[in-house]
């Protein structure tokens, strides 16, 4: 997963993992019932995903600390592929407890 840009406000991801629309539309979902997160735009062809939150309602020190749940979810998805899906979406439930 590369971090294609991250500042406060706005954090930018890309990986195949994201062309995968139940994954990225779960991500989607758990992002966006957080009251701080202000947009989720998935690209699926480029596999994209920008997220745009109000640092003041959400410190970026828990924006980082959800890295290593991207990173999980990312080798996950490079070793097993679509057969990893179930699991990946079940990591992505657990990082709605952090983001709360």
């Amino acid at each position: 997963m590369i971090i294609t840009s991250f500042f406060e406000g706005r954090v930018r991801l890309k990986a195949e993992l994201f062309k995968n629309s139940d994954i990225s539309n779960k991500l989607t979902d758990i992002l966006l019932s957080n009251k701080a997160v202000e947009n989720v735009t998935v690209n699926p062809v480029t596999g994209s995903v920008l997220i745009e939150y109000n640092p003041v309602k959400i410190p970026l020190i828990k924006i980082k600390k959800s890295m290593p749940y991207f990173e999980k979810i990312k080798e996950m998805y490079e070793i097993y592929g679509e057969d990893s899906v179930e699991d990946i979406l079940k990591i992505i439930k657990e990082m709605e407890k952090l983001l709360k």
